[in-house]
């Protein structure tokens, strides 16, 4: 740690004991002891992808305190034996670490998990580590500070050194971070539920490969991709049916317009985990929309680099082949090009047609499958918390697990330093 860093460390340890010892007599017996604190930006439930990895991995935890900053879900926690709220809006340093004593009150953290997207996220972290001299795991699953202006640079900093383990969920989120800010960075992907990888190669039959149907599953992030989605599609001779729990965002245009393009919502479709690889398995092949990283991208920090947790659902679980539609700078697109388990497409008509061909075709598809079938087993969550903790005890991976699963991107294919978002932003490359 700088001086800088270490002072403030020190001037944070004495604000804290003063703040206990006033504290001390006012405390619920209620309030969890010796607790491990999880951080995340809003309601841990299965309505968003870090709720689902967050549940997955450590539903089944004993003494969990979720904290998180903001409310979108109206107050739906599934998540935690106590969970709070604690939101700090323009306050002091004196102040945040009130704020969280005050919110705590009668709690004692052994351990801290950090997933930050908001500042108030990564400042209760760092509170936390502090007060209670908790080692602290910042987990990075999506980038709020490199392609995106959500979390200053000053905070983010601090997070990461406060942070005994710093971990990332796509290699090129640990290769901009370590280079910006200087602290090693470590890959853990989004995980799969272990009981539902199979134990067989599930392939697809003649009549599935021939009916040129595919699936999206879960939101479209971007208003522009929707859109590219629908010109890309429509005419082209291909259908996808979109499973995404009743709920469509960015979405312009009626359903029944959404439709006569060739993407039909499948509207009461509330599926489980159980029933959506069913469909998974059913199908020939999955499409992932993503960015195209250029000025009209709307969700850029998102599409470059953030790993969306469907792509190891699908294929560990159906090792149906995706389709990325976009550019082949995603993470995303960079994830499946890599493993084998799929194709990239522009957002062309033609393209499209081509890459839906080629994904249909019996050898290619099998081939695919194969691929997806090989990988499966290293993405089971089974063992995974304990893994983090253990990692967290011994300040790096206890194995290289997911590390080895995939190469470091260069710095520049991790942010470019032409791309006008990345300008327009500031990021680390300039």
């Amino acid at each position: 740690m700088t001086d800088a860093l270490v002072d403030t460390w020190l001037r944070n340890r004495e604000l804290a004991e003063k703040l206990l010892r006033l504290t001390a007599d006012a405390r619920p017996e209620q309030i969890p002891r010796d607790a491990d604190a999880i951080v995340t930006h809003i309601e841990v439930n299965h309505r968003h992808g870090v709720g689902v990895l967050v549940h997955r991995l450590f539903g089944q935890s004993e003494n969990v305190l979720s904290i998180r900053s903001k409310d979108a879900y109206n107050g739906n926690q599934q998540f935690g034996t106590t969970h709070v709220c604690i939101s700090h809006g323009a306050a002091s340093r004196d102040m945040v670490f009130w704020n969280v004593l005050e919110a705590l009150r009668g709690a004692t953290v052994n351990r801290v998990l950090c997933i930050p997207y908001f500042p108030d996220d990564a400042l209760t972290a760092i509170a936390l580590a502090n007060i209670f001299a908790a080692p602290l795991c910042t987990y990075l699953m999506d980038d709020q500070n490199l392609c995106a202006d959500g979390i200053p640079d000053s905070v983010i900093a601090e997070l990461l050194a406060t942070s005994s383990l710093r971990l990332a969920i796509s290699p090129e989120l640990c290769a901009g971070y370590e280079e910006r800010y200087g602290q090693k960075m470590w890959f853990m992907p989004p995980l799969v539920p272990g009981s539902s990888i199979p134990t067989r190669l599930n392939q697809a039959s003649k009549t599935m490969l021939q009916s040129k149907s595919g699936v999206i599953v879960g939101n479209i992030w971007g208003q522009r991709w929707s859109e590219l989605l629908r010109q890309t599609v429509r005419h082209s001779g291909t259908t996808l049916r979109w499973y995404n729990n009743g709920e469509f965002p960015w979405i312009a245009c009626s359903k029944e317009e959404l439709a006569r393009d060739g993407v039909i919502p499948q509207e009461g479709v509330r599926h489980t985990d159980e029933k959506l690889i069913e469909i998974l398995r059913d199908a020939p092949f999955v499409v992932v929309p993503s960015g195209t990283l250029d000025e009209t991208d709307d969700r850029y920090f998102i599409a470059k680099l953030s790993l969306p947790s469907r792509i190891p659902f699908t294929f560990a679980t159906s090792h149906a082949p995706l389709l990325v539609l976009g550019s082949p700078e995603t993470a995303a697109a960079r994830f499946v090009a890599e493993m084998g388990i799929g194709l990239v497409a522009p957002y062309e008509r033609r393209a499209f047609q081509e890459a839906v061909d080629r994904i249909t075709d019996p050898d290619q598809n099998s081939a695919m499958r194969r691929a997806a079938f090989r990988l499966s087993d290293r993405f089971t969550d089974q063992g995974a918390a304990e893994w983090i903790w253990r990692s967290l005890a011994n300040g790096e991976p206890v194995d290289r697990r997911y590390e080895e699963l995939m190469p470091r991107p260069e710095p520049a294919h991790s942010i470019s330093r032409e791309s006008p978002r990345a300008q327009a932003m500031a990021t680390w490359c300039s």
